[in-house]
């Protein structure tokens, strides 16, 4: 589960501007993400699964 607490601004920005639906996806995922560009690839990956 991503630590919501320890993101940067840009990192959360980035989070809320996301669908619910794939924030939901990005915190039941269990990675690991210690930058944007991690949570940017987590997201792509996300959209490509739910299509």
């Amino acid at each position: 589960m991503p630590d919501m607490f320890n993101l940067t601004p840009q990192m959360q920005e980035y989070f809320n501007s996301l669908p619910e639906m794939m924030q939901e996806s990005i915190i039941q995922s269990g990675a690991k993400i210690n930058s944007l560009e991690d949570l940017k690839a987590i997201a792509e990956g996300a959209g490509n699964v739910q299509g």
